[in-house]
């Protein structure tokens, strides 16, 4: 099987900062995830069992058979059942002159003999003798091929499904080529079949098991690629090497073409590329002016490439986010935030900032306490909140609206006794004292609270018009499919 060009596919991070593995985040706020070629958001389209979709009667005519068994098809699937392919009657002369489509559930189990096994299975057959069916004759109309509707009915002896069941037979649940890619790369990436499932339901902004196809499909459908997989991962491999050697020379060359442009990298012991990191002259001379407050923003990951995509903001004096640099890591560790601070100092030229605003991960944490030790640092409470749901909605069920509402207030309280008081009051009255989320969050109270972080200089790093600035450009440099030179070229064609 031939190898497709990679596709760069781009995913929030979606493991939670609590640190266990079975634990992710649904990030409830936009409902949406940059997949390669676009941000992909909530969307009210019209489902094959909300079209109007008439009644087949004898003497309709169709162009073509396979006009007809789509015809039939969607009438099947309003109406709560769905169809096979029958008997079909070839002739000479003729070719296919008929073809015969039957409820799913026509005719009766052929009885055959089992293998020779000490434990064969016996399944149950669905089908019942359903005498629903379309038959369809081919005839010939001033020169021209046309299907008629010779037979049809629509009596079944069998219970017809409702549509949130109608939509699980095996005749509707089928895996398009475009989630197949995207399936096989999560599994590349380690995501268990669930956590795929939840990947793609993000992806497509529908609810939970609203997808094609369930979750035995998925995994037959990894099992049976495996092999095929397995066959094709060294190759795989080898040209997502192949793409970061070819995006360092893409720095290289950059480099020789601008001389206020900088970049850094570090390789493995096999000297392959394993972080890589770049930023451009304005960028430095922007940060000597506007360097006070700067963001990391590290959301999102490739899973094509297995490499975290982290991006330092300034904030203007209009209050608007600026490119600094852009990293690229393989691993989500002390070392590797630890590096990328170390180059960002760098780049820009031994400079730190007053403050720097993150997402909650303690490993970034503990590296900017080590780095950049006389940094103020904030996590952005737009970070926290968008967390709520996903950490806290499930364990208080009905109570969750009020708890967010109590919690939203104390976010901006300015006094800290205050503060304290009612976010311990919080934690008591809804039962979460042993809840490791609530732990995280206190933890991290000193990063994200209004009443601990009012006094250090933040610009407008925390306003709603700045993040939307900062996710505007990132959705620029993710909003295509491509390797990582193309992604690299984006950035170039944005930032400078």
């Amino acid at each position: 099987m031939a190898v497709k060009p990679l596709n760069n596919i781009w995913i929030r991070r979606q493991q939670c900062p609590c640190g266990d593995w079975k634990c992710y985040i649904k990030y409830g706020g936009d409902g949406q995830v940059t997949v390669g070629s676009s941000s992909v958001r909530k969307e009210t389209t019209l489902s094959p069992v909300d079209e109007v979709v008439f009644t087949p009667y004898v003497g309709q005519i169709f162009k073509s058979d396979d006009e007809a068994l789509e015809f039939y098809c969607n009438f099947a699937r309003k109406n709560g059942f769905s169809i096979r392919k029958a008997r079909s009657t070839e002739s000479q002369n003729l070719g296919i002159y008929r073809r015969d489509f039957v409820c799913y559930r026509s005719g009766f189990n052929q009885t055959r003999k089992k293998a020779n096994v000490e434990h064969p299975r016996d399944r149950k057959s669905v089908r019942c003798g359903c005498d629903a069916k379309l038959y369809l004759t081919k005839e010939f109309v001033n020169g021209r091929t046309q299907w008629y509707v010779s037979q049809f009915s629509n009596v079944h002896n069998h219970e017809l499904l409702e549509d949130d069941q109608v939509r699980l037979l095996p005749a509707y649940r089928k895996i398009e080529e475009a989630d197949q890619e995207r399936i096989l790369l999560l599994s590349r990436a380690g995501f268990s079949v669930n956590r795929i499932l939840k990947v793609l339901e993000l992806e497509k902004g529908v609810k939970p098991g609203q997808l094609p196809f369930i979750e035995k499909d998925v995994r037959n459908f990894v099992r049976t690629c495996k092999k095929t997989v397995q066959e094709n991962n060294a190759i795989l491999t080898e040209k997502r090497e192949n793409d970061l050697l070819e995006l360092l020379d893409a720095c290289k060359a950059m480099a020789q073409k601008n001389d206020g442009f900088v970049y850094s990298y570090t390789t493995t012991e096999h000297g392959r590329v394993e972080n890589i990191a770049w930023a451009y002259g304005d960028s430095v001379r922007a940060f000597s002016i506007f360097g006070d407050a700067v963001t990391f923003d590290t959301t999102y990951r490739s899973i094509t490439y297995n490499v975290l995509l982290g991006v330092w903001f300034g904030i203007s004096n209009h209050g608007r986010a600026f490119f600094l640099g852009c990293v690229l890591l393989r691993e989500e560790t002390l070392q590797s935030f630890s590096w990328a601070l170390q180059v960002f100092i760098q780049f820009m030229r031994g400079g730190h900032p007053q403050t720097v605003v993150t997402d909650i991960d303690s490993g970034l944490r503990d590296a900017i306490s080590m780095e950049m030790p006389n940094t103020k640092h904030i996590v952005s409470i737009w970070q926290v909140q968008s967390k709520l749901s996903s950490w806290f909605s499930l364990h208080l069920g009905s109570q969750f609206p009020e708890f967010k509402n109590q919690f939203d207030v104390l976010c901006y309280l300015e006094d800290v006794e205050e503060f304290e008081h009612r976010l311990n009051h919080l934690i008591a009255s809804f039962g979460l004292g042993s809840d490791k989320h609530i732990a995280l969050l206190f933890s991290y109270r000193l990063s994200w609270s209004f009443c601990y972080i009012r006094n250090f200089f933040l610009a407008r790093s925390l306003s709603s018009e700045y993040l939307k600035s900062v996710e505007t450009f990132m959705k620029s440099i993710l909003g295509r499919q491509s390797c990582l030179q193309s992604f690299f070229e984006q950035v170039v064609s944005l930032a400078t």
